[in-house]
């Protein structure tokens, strides 16, 4: 009987001293996800009220090319005088300038090298058959050094139209013209301003092709 009771003591004792511990522990487990709410809230004050979480920015496209410089054909070329395709030197043969041909295209002969007096200029226009980028022009000579010729562009076939792009002054048979800036046009302009000697005592010059180069 002794033995039972005390047994029954030492069941009871060690159940109070379970509850206890149990109490203990809970409060200290509160405490420590306390703490973690405390420390994510001084975090989020020190990043200040408007800051976000960092995200990776997306990774840029790369621009696209833009198309290759390549010789671009013209649709025609007409001689092209001080009033405009009427009265344009050697019509006949203007064309040829797109072939490369050997006759190619040859102005009237002059007295001066400043047309004798006669008029300003002549030339050659180009019609590319519709609007395109230009980069640059070459002219292929037959001889003849010291012409004056200016390049001209524009979006309309009259003189005053085609703006001013580039001058020069042929040194050699082979003129390369290279615009400051890529320009959209459809009509160019060879324009000659001053006739080199043609070694007959008269002034004239020989075209024996026109090259543009650009973008379509």
């Amino acid at each position: 009987m002794l033995g039972a009771v005390a047994l029954a003591v030492l069941g009871f004792a060690s159940f109070e001293l379970a509850g206890d511990l149990t109490k203990t522990a809970a409060p200290a487990a509160s405490g420590g996800n306390a703490a973690k709410r405390s420390v994510t809230h001084a975090t989020t004050a020190a990043a200040g009220p408007g800051a976000r979480t960092a995200q990776a920015s997306p990774t840029a496209s790369p621009r696209p090319l833009p198309p290759p410089v390549r010789v671009l054909v013209p649709a025609s070329a007409v001689a092209f005088g001080p009033n405009g395709t009427a009265d344009g030197d050697d019509p006949q043969d203007a064309n040829s300038v797109l072939t490369g041909s050997a006759n190619g295209w040859l102005t009237r002969w002059y007295a001066t090298p400043g047309f004798g007096g006669l008029q300003a200029g002549t030339g050659l226009l180009l019609d590319m058959g519709r609007t395109v980028t230009i980069t640059a022009v070459r002219l292929t000579l037959g001889g003849g050094t010291g012409a004056s010729m200016q390049l001209r562009l524009g979006a309309m076939p009259s003189f005053a139209a085609l703006r001013l792009t580039q001058t020069a002054t042929t040194t050699a048979d082979v003129l390369d013209l290279p615009l400051a800036a890529p320009t959209r046009a459809r009509y160019v302009l060879v324009w000659f301003t001053s006739l080199p000697p043609d070694g007959a005592g008269t002034y004239r010059v020989l075209v024996h092709q026109v090259t543009v180069q650009g973008r379509a």
